[in-house]
């Protein structure tokens, strides 16, 4: 009796102040009333990095692939790699369509919350040989298969999930000319 008159007091503490606990991380600006493009994530990344963000983006997936991009800029300095991990992130039908979406097209359009992570320098310890510390300093913080991926994206929600129209551009490679 005594510790459920405790816990009352608490809950009613916290409801009175306006706190509420949302895990390890505080919930972004962003996360709470809208969507910020993968195109501003990528192009201001140091007011974004490690901190939660809701996108709308399209995801692609392949064999060697897991990633987002944004059709606005799909040139790959603004590709960001996506732990493929989904299955635990989305009610089992937002996966169930992905999954089907996927298979058909290789990209889903998503509406997602996740952790943005921008690059970030590779510290080199004293004493580290001559050839490992440029292969570090080769890969700083880059992500994915093969560190491909300058910005990371970790979804840990998927809010929506529909089909990306066929007339939607695919991201283009860093070496393709832009228009």
């Amino acid at each position: 009796m005594r510790i459920t008159k405790a816990l009352q007091t608490l809950r009613l503490a916290f409801l009175l102040t306006g706190l509420t606990y949302t895990g390890a991380r505080q919930v972004s600006a962003q996360e709470k009333s809208g969507v910020v493009s993968l195109c501003e994530l990528t192009r201001d990344w140091k007011k974004y990095d490690d901190k939660v963000i809701r996108i709308k983006a399209i995801y692609r997936a392949g064999a060697e692939t897991s990633e987002v991009y944004d059709i606005a800029c799909p040139d790959s300095d603004h590709v960001a790699w996506v732990p493929p991990n989904l299955a635990k992130m989305a009610p089992s039908n937002m996966v169930d369509k992905m999954s089907q979406l996927l298979k058909f097209s290789g990209r889903a359009q998503i509406v997602a919350v996740g952790e943005f992570d921008g690059p970030k320098k590779v510290e080199i310890p004293a004493g580290t040989s001559p050839g490992l510390a440029a292969t570090l300093r080769a890969a700083d913080s880059r992500y994915g298969h093969q560190n491909g991926w300058d910005f990371q994206f970790v979804i840990s929600t998927i809010e929506k999930v529909e089909p990306v129209p066929s007339s939607d551009p695919w991201p283009r490679q860093a070496t393709e000319k832009k228009p």
